[in-house]
This record gives C-alpha cells, structure tokens and sequence, in this order.
C-alpha cells in the first residue's frame, strides 16, 4: 500500500472526527446539531482523501465529498447510494460554519451520523481489501509463484 504513514494519520483525524461527533450527539445537551453534521463531514472527507491517497492521487483542496468520491471511481466501482451520501453530508463541511446557511433538526443530525457510519465502513473495508491485495503481491514476488485463480 502507498503512502501508508500518511493514511495512517488521515485515518487517525477521520476517526477523531467521528468519534467527536457520536460524544457530542450521545452526551452534549443541547445537542449542538451544527457541529456534529460538521464533524460527520469532515470524517468522511479525511478517510475519502486518505483513501485516494494510498492510491498515489495528488489530493485538491476541497470539501467536496461528491468529487471525492467521483475520483475514487477511477481506482474502484462506487456504488451510487455512497455518492448520494457524500452528497447529502458535502453542505455539512462549508455551509454549516456560518449563521443562517443551513437550518438542521434533530433528524438531518441522525441521518447524518447514520451516512457516516455507512460511508465509514465501506471506506474502511476498501483500504483492508487493498491491503490485502498488496500483501498477496508482496508475498507473490518474493515467492516468484504466479497466481492464476
């Protein structure tokens, strides 16, 4: 896997961020709606980036989950339920910083964590299936054994 000291600490600010965002809807009364959309977002945005990283892709400063998630499409097949997601959480990342831009209820909030968590997950199992896929290259070459299931 490339860049793997660098997707490490993607990873690490990802989880941060979530776990940030799962405290402060479980035990932060009144739940500060705004910030935990925010930090689902940002979740999201730093695996997204972390994962294209290990790919070698020179990452663009953006909050744009959708074009993220678009670029990722060069390396693996992204179902249309995860752009829609990245969709729904990509306001989240900019808008929700300023007064007035967005107005979030308790529901958005769920919904919210609820993407995340999904998004969370495949993203996850795609970096542990690269993994994976290297390892056996790794072990392949050092082998000399072809491999041809």
């Amino acid at each position: 896997m490339k860049n793997e000291k660098i997707l490490k600490e993607w990873m690490e600010f990802a989880k941060m961020d979530f776990l940030t965002a799962k405290h402060l809807y479980e035990h932060m009364y009144p739940k500060p709606l705004e910030i935990i959309c925010y930090h689902c977002q940002q979740a999201i945005e730093k695996l997204l980036k972390g994962v294209l990283i290990s790919r070698g892709v020179t990452i663009k400063k953006t909050h744009d989950l959708g074009l993220l998630a678009e670029m990722l499409q060069e390396y693996t097949e992204v179902d249309e339920k995860y752009l829609e997601m990245c969709d729904d959480l990509t306001p989240y990342g900019v808008k929700i910083r300023y007064p007035q831009e967005l107005f979030i209820e308790e529901y958005h909030v769920k919904k919210a964590l609820e993407e995340t968590q999904e998004l969370y997950d495949w993203l996850l199992t795609l970096l542990q299936t690269e993994k994976r896929d290297s390892e056996d290259v790794d072990v392949q070459e050092e082998s000399g054994e072809e491999n041809y299931s």
